[in-house]
């Protein structure tokens, strides 16, 4: 028996039907009359929020609040969607309106799928409170390459097990805060060393190895009725030879018939280089619905959202597509979005708040790596040089650069002989002069790093430097720095940037607090 929404069916004209099987990008922070327009013109299935749609809790609320009521005055009464991707960490397009969490890394080195459950569920509480249905995590993806320049620290881990239960109570935790979950990036992004936001990955990986390592998670996920799975652009070269988003054998064979999914598959965007370097949106949008998708994420502009509405029309009128293949889709959509409704309605206030929340992740997940020279703890009288590296985003799936870098600022409350130095990753070797001036002068040195395979000037000038001084290593995102660093260099992982990670480091330092994450990733020398 069909339920009440479901119904609804066959009261949609096909332009409504066709609008379900999109989302776009919201503009700017308030609704205005060209947007209301183009809302009655295009009725899209919803809307993603990120940073030029936020200024504060109370903005974006009404921003969603206007939009949904936009939608009830056209006369297309259905719940809105309003995806984000806070993921945490180096993905956090909410900032500081909501509480700081640092990503899903440092959730695998804490060990703790309770604290997992109980970040998500926070995450949820607050995104819900805004309006915000959609959470377009968890990252399911086993970072099994350390160069992969768009993953990293935003896995769990690497190991399959592992990732599969962080992520399963990751949603769990999301969808009591009163939002649905989306497992990303189907069948896996974390073996590839390219960045799909810019062009074609491919993962080599032998089918025999993908069920035993990047296929775990996902398969958790689905068999727990995940809300939806997000399709990436990576190539797998065992399934197809097509980007995961545009196969037919992936989506309906892989996914929905081998591993028996029937619920919500998005894709991710199809503005992103990967895909859109091979097709225009329209007609990357119609071969990722005859190959089994169901909604279709564009991000770009209004312009290609509009272009992929009417090539969709247009299928239809040309028999391309069937309006029996977009019912179906209909009813998975349909179905979803009664499952945000009753998220919103039945959601629970997480048991304490988000700051003590993020001061037990990061004494949980900032791991000593090593400390060969037993410099720690610190005395508070020491001289100390920080070398602070500029944070700025990697990829497009990074907003580090909206986050002030408070290493130095941390250090220095605790350490008042502190000297500081900022650079960016890659200028390090230009400064080592003026470094060695500094380093001559202190006790110890302490240097933050970031991805040092992708800038390994960072190496070079702490290995000069450690010549002069005993020296810390902070690893400030990706712990593969470890295998870089001079094995007798005492070498910390924070995993992120975030405030609560930085002042507990400090007490760490200082011996106040015990050091008690472990890398969840496998370290060539740890």
């Amino acid at each position: 028996m069909l339920s009440q929404m479901e119904e609804r069916l066959t009261s949609l004209s096909l332009e409504q039907k066709i609008g379900q099987l999109l989302v776009g990008q919201a503009e700017g922070t308030a609704l205005s009359e060209s947007f209301r327009r183009f809302i009655e013109r295009v009725p899209l299935a919803g809307y993603r929020i990120n940073g030029p749609n936020i200024e504060h809790p109370a903005q974006v609320k009404k921003l969603t609040s206007d939009i949904q009521q936009a939608y009830t005055a056209s006369g297309l009464d259905l719940p809105v969607i309003f995806a984000c991707d806070q993921e945490g960490g180096v993905l956090s397009v909410f900032g500081d309106c909501v509480t700081e969490f640092p990503g899903s890394m440092a959730l695998g080195a804490t060990g703790s799928i309770e604290l997992t459950e109980l970040q998500a569920q926070q995450v949820g509480w607050e995104l819900a409170d805004m309006g915000i249905n959609h959470l377009l995590a968890p990252v399911a993806d086993l970072n099994l390459e350390k160069t992969n320049p768009v993953i990293g620290v935003r896995a769990f881990g690497d190991d399959p097990a592992q990732v599969a239960s962080h992520c399963f109570h990751f949603s769990l935790g999301a969808n009591r805060g009163g939002v649905a979950v989306c497992a990303k990036h189907f069948p896996g992004h974390g073996n590839t060393v390219t960045d799909t936001h810019v062009g074609l990955a491919v993962n080599h990986a032998a089918e025999e190895v993908l069920r035993q390592t990047e296929y775990v998670p996902f398969k958790k996920l689905v068999d727990g009725g995940i809300d939806s799975v997000m399709v990436s652009h990576v190539v797998c070269s065992a399934c197809s030879s097509l980007p995961a988003s545009l196969s037919e054998e992936v989506i309906s064979g892989l996914l929905r018939q081998e591993m028996g999914y029937d619920g919500l598959v998005i894709s991710d965007d199809l503005a992103m280089g990967a895909v859109r370097n091979l097709y225009s949106a329209g007609e990357a949008v119609l071969r990722f619905i005859l190959a089994g998708g169901d909604i279709a994420f564009i991000h770009d502009s209004r312009d290609s959202v509009e272009e992929a509405f009417y090539r969709l029309m247009q299928a239809v009128e040309q028999g391309e597509l069937t309006e029996e293949r977009i019912n179906t889709s209909l009813k998975r959509i349909l179905r979803f979005k009664q499952k945000i409704a009753a998220y919103q309605q039945s959601r629970k206030l997480p048991p304490i708040s988000g700051e003590e929340l993020a001061r037990q992740i990061a004494e949980h997940s900032i791991t000593l790596v090593r400390d060969p020279r037993r410099l720690l703890p610190l005395s508070p009288d020491m001289k100390l040089l920080v070398i602070s590296p500029r944070l700025s985003n990697l990829s497009e799936a990074d907003t580090s650069s909206q986050q002030e870098l408070k290493l130095a600022a941390y250090v220095k409350q605790a350490f008042p002989h502190t000297v500081c130095v900022e650079l960016a990753p890659d200028e390090a070797e230009q400064a080592l002069a003026e470094l060695r001036l500094q380093a001559a002068k202190a006790d110890v040195i302490l240097q933050g790093t970031v991805n040092a395979y992708r800038f390994p000037e960072q190496i070079a000038v702490m290995k000069e430097l450690a010549k002069m001084r005993p020296l810390i290593a902070i690893m400030l995102r990706d712990p593969y720095d470890s295998e870089l660093i001079p094995h007798d260099v005492t070498t910390l992982a924070t995993y992120a940037a975030t405030k609560q990670q930085l002042a507990t480091l400090v007490r760490q330092l200082l011996g106040e607090v015990a050091c008690m994450g472990g890398v969840p990733v496998r370290l060539a020398r740890p």
